[in-house]
């Protein structure tokens, strides 16, 4: 094996194997340590009885036509995987309502000035701000290129253009949080309980204005078919062969320095222990990870831990992957996400993980993509907002490595927990689900935890908001030389809008120092939406 390369990267997710791709087109030795068996990350997806399933992917954004993964993706090759326009975008159930929204929003407001005619004038002024709020959007790729790849006459001109796109944004933030935050900044159009409840689970303003702004845009897209797991496939095959290798099962254990620049990283696969040598490495794995096992104490922040710990972050999920004996249109299921909410939860309810009172996603993906199940059966996937914590950890026990030991005790929560699940589905939507039930799988923060190693088993890291912007929480560079941050910890957000954006600048920090012309070439290749050669 090639014992020496000039980037290492830990994870293959899709922002470690497109940073892979990118940087062994430019002319790099990479490799790639990933340390469980398959490539991916929360993309990986799993296959049981013909069945196909994915297990985090609610839908996708940025990947239209103009969207910033597409525009990246095609500077691999105009083969990527194409997902699939939204048209039914999301329905909300509860027991006061229930609603859609497509990719035509004025559907949407055309029906809550009927079901609420004494809330006109403030319903056709949210969805025009809706709208203003969609043309802000459509300019957020021009700060795809983050600030660390910026020389320092560039630094000042784009935080001032980034300023005058922030700022429309503004009064729709400063109402804050919470449900009294969210009760006084809906309140600014409508007042009706029964129409403020539409938005029981969202966090703030932007957050009930920027699913319709979306929508406007058209940038709701479902998985290529095949599911989302053909993605990081893609990815694996763009890598250019003679520059990169990819080891599975491999687990990073430590870094060699000299003095506070890395050197080489050691990891273990099948219990040996092997060591490269390495110029640079892009940490497209979880942070917390990287900074309490790998990186030595004198080089870290002392309150960085402190900061992580207080930071606002995405929760896990219990995803349930249910195999039916029917298709899933039979019963009623469409190509939309559907939100199934309790009215009487609190907005902290709605997230909190607790199985009667948390929101539910349900999707079906064979509704819109067949090749995931046998002819005439169907899958349903069922999410749930839930948090490490939960009944002592899921019910777990530890054992002297600090790992997870799944107990009975955990596989009866697991069962317990669907059970709860399924009785609201059928209540909302689905009165004889558990008739056509072949099979089902539960994966819970435990689960999203071993596979990926994030924190708490997070879905995404880090949320958007004033808090972990001030706290600047989110970084690309470290106190190591030449370790890089990439994945969902080096931006605020998540989900493959993140892990695209943090791939390419991860990249262009490591070509910045490494040959100018070959970073000026990766930029100009996105810049012109042109095809990247090697």
């Amino acid at each position: 094996m090639n014992e020496e390369f000039d980037v290492t990267i830990i994870g293959s997710g899709v922002s470690g194997l497109l940073s892979a791709a990118l940087l062994s087109r430019s002319g790099m030795k990479v490799l790639v340590l990933e340390k469980h068996y398959l490539i991916g990350g929360y993309l990986q997806g799993f296959e049981r009885k013909d069945f196909v399933f994915d297990t985090a992917i609610h839908w996708l954004n940025q990947y239209n036509e103009k969207g910033t993964v597409t525009r990246v993706f095609k500077m691999l090759g105009e083969d990527y995987p194409k997902p699939q326009l939204m048209k039914r975008i999301q329905r909300h159930i509860s027991t006061n309502h229930d609603y859609i929204l497509t990719n035509n929003p004025d559907e949407l407001r055309d029906q809550l000035i009927l079901d609420f005619p004494h809330e006109k004038a403030g319903i056709v002024r949210f969805f025009k701000v809706a709208r203003r709020i969609a043309k802000v959007s459509l300019r957020f790729a021009e700060f795809f290129q983050s600030v660390e790849t910026k020389s320092s006459w560039e630094i000042p001109f784009f935080r001032m253009k980034q300023l005058g796109i922030i700022y429309p944004l503004i009064p729709y933030a400063i109402s804050g949080g919470g449900d009294e935050g969210v009760k006084k900044g809906l309140s600014k159009f409508f007042t009706d309980p029964d129409l403020q409840e539409l938005f029981c689970t969202e966090r703030d303003l932007l957050s009930c204005i920027f699913p319709i702004a979306w929508a406007y845009n058209s940038d709701y897209q479902n998985p290529p078919i095949g599911g989302s797991q053909v993605i990081p496939a893609w990815l694996e095959t763009q890598v250019k062969p003679d520059n990169c290798e990819i080891r599975l099962s491999s687990e990073v254990v430590g870094f060699d320095f000299d003095n506070d620049e890395i050197t080489g990283v050691r990891y273990k696969n099948r219990a040996k222990e092997y060591a490269v040598k390495t110029k640079y490495v892009i940490a497209a794995c979880d942070v917390d990870f990287l900074y309490r096992k790998l990186v030595p104490p004198n080089l870290v922040p002392p309150k960085f831990f402190e900061t992580l710990n207080e930071s606002e972050m995405y929760s896990s999920s219990v995803t349930i992957s249910v195999a039916l004996n029917c298709t899933a249109e039979s019963l009623g299921f469409g190509h939309e996400l559907t939100l199934v909410c309790e009215e009487s939860s609190t907005r902290d309810e709605h997230s909190s993980g607790d199985p009667h009172k948390s929101a539910i996603s349900v999707l079906a993906p064979t509704v819109r993509d067949k090749t995931l199940a046998p002819e005439g059966m169907g899958t349903v996937t069922l999410y749930v907002p839930a948090w490490m914590d939960y009944m002592n950890n899921w019910q777990t026990e530890t054992n002297a490595k600090g790992d997870f030991v799944r107990t009975e005790a955990y596989k009866k929560l697991k069962d317990e927990f669907a059970q709860i699940i399924f009785e609201r589905v059928e209540a909302k939507m689905c009165p004889n689900l558990r008739e056509h039930i072949l099979f089902y799988e539960v994966a819970t923060p435990i689960t999203y935890h071993r596979y990926t190693g994030n924190k708490n088993g997070s879905m995404m890291g880090t949320r958007p908001g004033k808090k972990n912007m001030q706290s600047k929480i989110a970084h690309y560079r470290t106190p190591v030389k030449n370790l890089i941050i990439g994945g969902q910890w080096a931006e605020l957000g998540g989900g493959v809008p993140i892990a695209v954006k943090t791939a390419f600048n991860a990249s262009l920090i490591i070509l910045k120092k490494w040959d100018k012309p070959r970073f000026k070439k990766l930029l100009n290749a996105y810049k012109n939406g042109a095809k990247l050669t090697t």
